[in-house]
Parts: C-alpha cells; structure tokens; sequence
C-alpha cells in the first residue's frame, strides 16, 4: 500500500478527517486554509458545479476545490468502490477533497477559513432547527440560546462563511436576498448575482436524462 491509499483508507476509516486528491490523484493529508470549497455528491460532476465554483472564487479572491463527503446528513454513507468512482472524474481537472464531516459545523473545523459554496436550498437549512442536535449550553460560548446560533456562531469563529447561489424552486427563482436570516448572521452569506452564475439544471436530473436515454 502506498502512501495515497493509506490516506484514503484513513479517511475512509475515520482516522484523518480529511484528506487533499490533487490533480494526479495523489492524497496528501489535511487542507489548505481559506480556500473555496465546494460541497457535494457529485453524482455526476457536472458544468452547474464547475460554474458555481468558478463564480464563487471571483467573490472570493481565493483558490476553488470541490469537497466529496463520505457521509452525508440525509444519505446514506458512499461506500469505498462509490468514493473513488466518484474522485475519478476529478483526475487531472480539479482537486477535491475527501472528509467524513457531512455537516458544515463538523466542515469548519477541520476546514478553517473556508467559504463554503451552496445553493439557496441548502442555504435554508443552515438556520432550521431540525438539522442540529439537543441545545447544550456547554457548546455555547456566546450564549445564544439556541442549537443553530450556537452552530453558526462556532462556524464563524472558525473563520467560515458561505457563498450562495440562487436556485429555482416552487414559488420562483430564490437568492441569498429571500433567505430569513437572524440578526447578526447575514454577513456569513453573500450571494452569486445571477448573471454571474444561473444553472437550473440538477445532478438528478441529469441521473433521470441518462436513464431515460
């Protein structure tokens, strides 16, 4: 075993958090810090990623990766044959980053200084309550009374912030401008104007065109 597949089988494990594939597929350990970082699936890596990313570095001034996790909130964990066949279409393209962090409290700190790249739809569940465990008062040093406060509070202190862009939903095209945002937190979001980045099209739908073909 070399040294790259004794880091993916690290992270794969758990024993690093996250790992760094470059260009030629060879893992280093850890992250850079500040970088842009774009989480996803990836199933498939498609040009409304590719646009969104390039977008948000134009914001941020800073150097773009894309973020694989191995373990997402809602799905279930990509077993090891998936994980690679997915960090395959990055190869000589772009570099991506493998973690086991599927939420973005858990991303910030192994990620510090990041800035963070979603959708409108993601935006929103930054501040739902049913994405974030029990209140503990020990995990709140701001005092903020709330579970999601005391999450975005610690995500800032870690240096973090997101960048949005806007998506089509059912009530029409939705930016960062529509989100409820509490007093305090809007400056952690700036939004991609429009005609720097629109792309209606979804992983999904693409899966569904390629089925249907």
């Amino acid at each position: 075993m070399n040294d790259s597949d004794h880091r993916f089988a690290s992270v794969m494990a758990g024993r690093i958090g996250v790992v760094t594939v470059a260009l030629d597929g060879t893992i280093s350990d850890g992250v850079a810090e500040g970088l842009t970082v774009l989480p996803g699936a990836f199933n498939p890596l498609h040009r409304g990623h590719e646009g969104m990313l390039t977008a948000a570095m134009g914001i941020t001034g800073n150097a773009g990766v894309f973020e694989l996790s191995i373990v997402n909130v809602e799905k279930p964990e990509l077993p090891e044959a998936e994980v690679r066949e997915r960090i395959s279409q990055f190869t000589g393209r772009y570099i991506v980053l493998i973690s086991r962090a599927p939420t973005f409290l858990e991303k910030s700190r192994i990620m510090p200084g990041a800035s963070f790249v979603i959708g409108y739809d993601t935006a929103v569940r930054l501040f739902d309550d049913r994405y974030y465990p029990a209140y503990q008062r020990e995990m709140d040093p701001e005092n903020t009374g709330s579970a999601t406060l005391a999450a975005m509070s610690e995500i800032r202190r870690n240096g973090c912030n997101f960048i949005v862009a806007g998506r089509v939903t059912r009530y029409g095209f939705k930016t960062v401008r529509d989100l409820e945002i509490p007093d305090g937190y809007r400056p952690m979001l700036r939004g991609i104007p429009m005609e720097e980045f629109r792309e209606d099209i979804s992983s999904t739908q693409i899966r569904r065109s390629l089925e249907t073909d």
